[in-house]
């Protein structure tokens, strides 16, 4: 762990150190290309917490009703014994 971030201080140090300015053209396809990568990005995430969220609210409904089941078997266990 020591060494990860040994080398991660030493990386961005040498970012820091070794900074040059490019006077470029940016073409605006490639600006196109840059929005389609973003929203690839952010559709790819929010498929993916839509599909982990319905796995979470699957779980929680099933731990509910388990959790309801018992309680009801709970209730008629006394019942019987009152009789």
């Amino acid at each position: 762990m020591k060494k990860l971030l040994a080398f991660f201080a030493f990386f961005v140090l040498s970012m820091l150190c070794c900074i040059t300015y490019a006077l470029a053209y940016i073409d605006p396809s490639a600006m196109t290309y840059i929005i389609q990568i973003v929203a690839g990005a952010v559709i790819a995430v929010g498929a993916a917490l839509g599909f982990y969220w319905r796995r979470l609210k699957r779980a929680v409904r099933k731990k509910k009703a388990k959790n309801t089941y018992d309680d009801e078997d709970d209730e008629d266990d006394m019942d019987d014994a009152d009789e």
